[in-house]
């Protein structure tokens, strides 16, 4: 019975996600890409093309937090975060995993329009770290895998901020 809940939510919340994914598609291709940093989208390239043995140290501010972290390919950080899941929640990590093969196949046809789209084929949209520590408002918060919308990064820089380090 719980398989088929776990199962059934996480089918409900994705047929939802694609529903908000297909109404904001067209706005996201439109956006200007214009605002995100040249020197972070390169320094992130070998990141973005999927290099498994890439990493980064990388400290950014997106919308007034500092996060701080590794930043890694997204199969690492989504591998992270799934074995996250598994240990507490098997239903709902076999309920992914359905989840991710149907996902594959409805990325084909939004792969082939960013192919025909060179604005929309040369630009990421997500930093993703492992590790991070959040800084807001004086406190320190510790988090696993986390994403961040990378046209949300203000400030940028290399080197993680240290967990004792006060602001």
């Amino acid at each position: 019975m719980v398989d088929s809940t776990a199962h059934e939510t996480v089918t409900k919340v994705h047929a939802e996600h694609q529903e908000k994914f297909r109404a904001h598609h067209e706005r996201f291709a439109a956006q200007s890409w214009y605002d995100v940093d040249p020197r972070l989208a390169l320094l992130l390239a070998p990141i973005f093309k999927g290099d498994p043995d890439a990493t980064i140290e990388l400290t950014v501010v997106a919308d007034g937090t500092v996060i701080s972290g590794s930043v890694v390919s997204e199969q690492a950080w989504a591998r992270r975060q799934h074995d996250q899941i598994r240990p507490g929640s098997p239903a709902i990590a076999d309920a992914l995993d359905a989840l991710e093969s149907a996902m594959d196949e409805q990325r084909q046809p939004v792969a082939a329009e960013t192919n025909a789209n060179p604005q929309l084929k040369t630009q990421d949209r997500y930093i993703h770290f492992l590790g991070p520590l959040l800084l807001s408002g004086g406190d320190h918060v510790h988090l696993q895998a986390t994403r961040v919308d990378l046209r949300k990064v203000s400030a940028w820089s290399i080197g993680r901020v240290p967990a004792d380090q006060e602001l």
